[in-house]
């Protein structure tokens, strides 16, 4: 078990710098604190409030783990293909992804925006999607590949997400 006492000096810590630099997000502040060579940008870039809310919901969370398969929220069961590297990004990994989709309640139409959204990826942060350039052309790439094995079908129609034109891709039954 970790040492509680720990606790009250990083709070004390936190709060004197923060203090010190207000215009700071906590997550700006926790990122540039932990010196990370590949800093986090889904916490550099959360909004306070944000995190307030997922902070209330953190009692929540640990109980959903005792729950039932088919009530793990979303970002539990399946994949997170948004915060992968891109190079980890595999036809296997998404072939398994949309297997989870098929047989699982959610009924989404398959593109790369809708699949980072499963798992909470900032995909409304106009920012944060620029910086996704690479991870979008891998899963766009690989989807192709996925309709090519049959496992997917190409809609007619481009979903349209903030001005993004995206090929949606309906899972064959």
């Amino acid at each position: 078990m970790r040492d509680k006492n720990r606790i009250p000096k990083i709070l004390n810590e936190l709060e004197r710098i923060w203090k010190a630099n207000p215009d700071y997000r906590l997550g700006q502040l926790i990122v540039v604190g932990a010196s990370a060579d590949k800093p986090n940008s889904d916490v550099f870039n959360i909004e306070d409030e944000d995190l307030i809310n997922g902070l209330s919901k953190f009692d929540e969370r640990a109980e959903l783990e005792n729950e039932e398969p088919d009530e793990i929220p979303d970002w539990k069961r399946f994949s997170n293909v948004g915060r992968l590297d891109p190079k980890e990004l595999t036809i296997e990994l998404l072939e398994k992804l949309i297997i989870e989709l098929k047989h699982s309640d959610k009924k989404i139409v398959v593109t790369p925006i809708n699949l980072m959204k499963l798992n909470g990826a900032p995909v409304s942060d106009q920012t944060w999607l620029l910086n996704q350039k690479p991870r979008m052309k891998k899963l766009k790439k690989l989807l192709v590949e996925l309709k090519e094995n049959g496992i997917l079908t190409e809609r007619k129609s481009k979903q349209d997400f903030l001005g993004i034109k995206e090929v949606g891709y309906d899972i064959v039954e």
